[in-house]
């Protein structure tokens, strides 16, 4: 069981903290005083990046999928993060990967997400109608196996270093420690921190600047309070203190418990929705989409469109979606190997990226697809005339409103008023559960020497639990953009993706000192007794320690 120890003295890395919060601190100044120039300037950047290096995202992302297929089935998948039983019940620690990684995400674009494809930007030259058909389809593989693939691969280097070869430290140069060496500990390792702190603290404010507007526009038709920045204040402030306290209670007693309770909720909605709403053209359409996605997976994986015809579509979609996922994967990867003492390699990676695509199943396969229902199935709407067809993608379509269209997507169930008031309470926790774990991963990425077993302090956990907040605060007051942070997100995803590539090969480096000439069958035997036998000798080892494990326990040594 972790603890919060007191009588060893951790120190926090203020240099990469205080460097990331003025390079912050300057960003969000200039936004504010000049905010078309800053966020053109970006925007710009991030074009660059995602047009003329797509390629690079989506070859990366295929590499990483297959990477961890190939990690998960071989040998070294049987290897246990540490030899102890798993701290977190299956549930718990199912329920805690997905609420810190979805979020509140998942119910704003599951609502969202097919208008934009059916409006405007469609795959492969299609027309909208062809695109309304494979809406679906598109969003399972972009919330699918290889998004939650990039999640799942950096959580090995990670996890191993810190429960197998039991060093100190869980951050992101630590787990570059096997390519870069001592390195890692000078100014590069500062560097890095810099990187992580600097990216997730920019790109967590993207998720107040979809998060906080809907959960107002929610209590704006459930109880008709003003969608003005009075509301939306309250609404951070309340989020704010409640993942303050989830933050410093500890992963057991705080996020898992509202993990829970958000995975109960979210299974209530998608339950009404497909029980109220359009059931025999979700399931259908499901069932199609997941087959469409299935069968085009690898037009899909490498679609790059080079003659423009869907105009940008993989570029400003795929591409996008893939260097979104990959920024923000650091903090996934820290919290998810925190959360893994006890699970097999194998356990860690088919768990994250099969629980994470069933979780995209149910979402979209319930909510989207009843919201395509309402527009497919509309005897009278006529795709030549969209925008004055009277529904609700009309009103989309002329307004822009994405947070009015999740409203009136929830309202048109029978009993829609209850399933917005369980739909706020949801979003309101998932928030909660995503900043929390990413303030808890940030106090533990920033504690120097971080032991294992050990939390990092109460009072760094609150440090950032207030920091998270800071950025999108100054914004909102100042009533200036968010979409400059999304460039931000784009931008540093790209050092991310070289760390990570660093971080995989220092695994396998890792791997192959350590069990390299173990077959499956030591390694299932290894592992297996060692639970048995709670009385090891002193001089019994474990990889990266030169100590003999004694012959009773295994036939070979671990040099």
């Amino acid at each position: 069981m972790t603890t919060d120890v007191k009588q060893k003295k951790y120190r926090m890395d203020y240099v990469a903290i205080g460097v990331s919060l003025a390079i912050l601190a300057i960003l969000v100044i200039l936004t504010i005083r000049d905010p078309e120039q800053v966020v053109n300037g970006l925007l710009s950047v991030r074009d660059v990046l995602i047009y003329d290096f797509g390629w690079y995202f989506l070859l990366f992302t295929a590499v990483i999928l297959f990477y961890n297929i190939y990690l998960a089935f071989s040998k070294y998948g049987h290897i246990r993060m540490g030899r102890a039983k798993p701290e977190y019940g299956t549930f718990g620690w199912v329920a805690m990967i997905f609420c810190a990684a979805m979020g509140l995400t998942i119910l704003f674009w599951s609502a969202t997400e097919w208008a934009w494809y059916t409006v405007w930007l469609t795959p492969f030259g299609m027309s909208q109608e062809e695109t309304a058909n494979i809406s679906v389809a598109y969003s399972f593989f972009h919330w699918g196996f290889p998004a939650w693939s990039i999640y799942a691969a950096g959580v090995i280097p990670v996890a191993y270093r810190y429960y197998v070869r039991r060093k100190p430290g869980l951050t992101l140069q630590n787990a570059c420690e096997g390519v870069l060496g001592n390195s890692v500990y000078g100014p590069l390792g500062t560097v890095i921190s810099i990187i992580f702190v600097f990216g997730v603290l920019g790109g967590y404010a993207i998720s107040y600047g979809s998060g906080i507007p809907m959960l107002t526009n929610i209590l704006h038709n459930l109880v008709g309070t003003p969608e003005n920045l009075v509301v939306m204040l309250l609404v951070i402030v309340a989020v704010t203190a409640v993942f303050m306290w989830s933050a410093v209670s500890g992963i057991a007693k705080g996020i898992q418990i509202l993990s829970k309770i958000c995975v109960v909720l979210c299974f209530v909605i998608c339950g009404a929705f497909l029980i109220l709403g359009h059931t025999r053209f979700q399931i259908d359409n499901t069932m199609q989409s997941f087959g469409w996605m299935t069968t085009h997976f690898f037009d899909m994986l490498f679609y790059t469109d080079p003659t423009g015809a869907s105009g940008g579509f993989p570029q400003e979609w795929t591409v996008f979606y893939w260097a979104w996922w990959l920024g923000l994967a650091p903090v996934m990867w820290i919290f998810i190997a925190k959360c893994s003492a006890g699970r097999s390699i194998r356990a860690i990676i088919l768990t994250v990226i099969i629980s994470g695509m069933a979780s995209t199943l149910l979402f979209f396969g319930t909510i989207s697809n009843h919201a395509l229902g309402e527009i497919l199935l509309n005897p009278g709407f006529d795709w030549a005339n969209l925008g004055s067809n009277g529904t609700m993608l009309d009103t989309f379509y002329n307004e822009y409103n994405e947070f009015g269209l999740i409203s009136d997507v929830i309202k048109t169930l029978p009993l829609g008023k209850g399933v917005l008031v369980i739909w706020f309470i949801a979003a309101f926790f998932l928030f909660v559960t995503t900043m929390d774990s990413a303030s808890y991963t940030m106090a533990a990425s920033c504690t120097k020497g971080l032991a294992v077993g050990d939390d990092p302090y109460r009072r760094f956990r609150i440090l950032f639990a207030c920091l998270l907040s800071v950025t999108p605060l100054c914004l909102l007051v100042a009533n200036s953009p968010m979409t400059g942070f999304k460039a931000v997100l784009i931008i540093t995803s790209v050092p991310i993706s070289l760390l990570i590539i660093c971080c995989l090969i220092s695994c396998q480096k890792w791997l192959r000192e350590d069990y390299g000439d173990w077959t499956a069958a030591d390694i299932i035997h290894f592992y297996s007794t060692y639970e048995e036998t709670l009385d090891l000798p002193e001089d019994a080892s474990y990889p990266g320690v030169e100590a003999p494990i004694p012959p009773e326990f295994h036939k070979r040594t671990i040099k």
